[in-house]
């Protein structure tokens, strides 16, 4: 029995030492619309802003931050966890400097991840970033608004 086994182990390993390199060859898929990065090929930061209560009106500068380094956009997500009133709208932008760094500020739909058109992916060490909203529709409510940025380090 253990000379069965120890077949069988030795078959596996070989099997795993054919396998592995021919795997390593394969490009990885992109898998979303945020580009994937290879690994090893640097460091991947996730910047998520979570803009807690409840908004009802345009908001400037509702989350502000500077960047400790010099970045490339890979992407941004904005979504929010409910919203009331008459046909409420939301609309999400990210800037740099006070110019966007979007082609056009992300609509939200609560309940949902909305992902944004990045136009300006080069971030220059200590930018200030800022996060705007803005609120329309008859009474407006938004709950719970997260953004979440995600960079590739330079």
């Amino acid at each position: 029995m253990r000379l069965v086994r120890r077949f069988l182990v030795a078959g596996l390993l070989a099997m795993a030492a054919l396998v592995m390199p021919i795997a390593a060859l394969a490009p990885l898929p992109a898998l979303a619309a945020t580009p994937n990065v290879t690994p090893g090929a640097g460091q991947v930061v996730v910047i998520p802003l979570h803009i807690s209560g409840q908004y009802t009106a345009n908001t400037t500068a509702v989350a502000r931050f500077t960047l400790p380094f010099e970045a490339a956009v890979l992407g941004v997500t904005a979504s929010a966890r409910a919203s009331g009133g008459t046909s409420p709208t939301l609309t999400v932008d990210v800037m740099e400097g006070g110019v966007s760094i979007l082609s056009a500020p992300v609509a939200v739909t609560a309940g949902a991840v909305a992902e944004a058109t990045v136009t300006d992916a080069n971030l220059a060490d200590e930018a200030a970033m800022t996060v705007n909203l803005a609120i329309g529709g008859t009474s407006p409510t938004w709950n719970d608004i997260v953004v979440l940025v995600t960079l590739f380090r330079k």
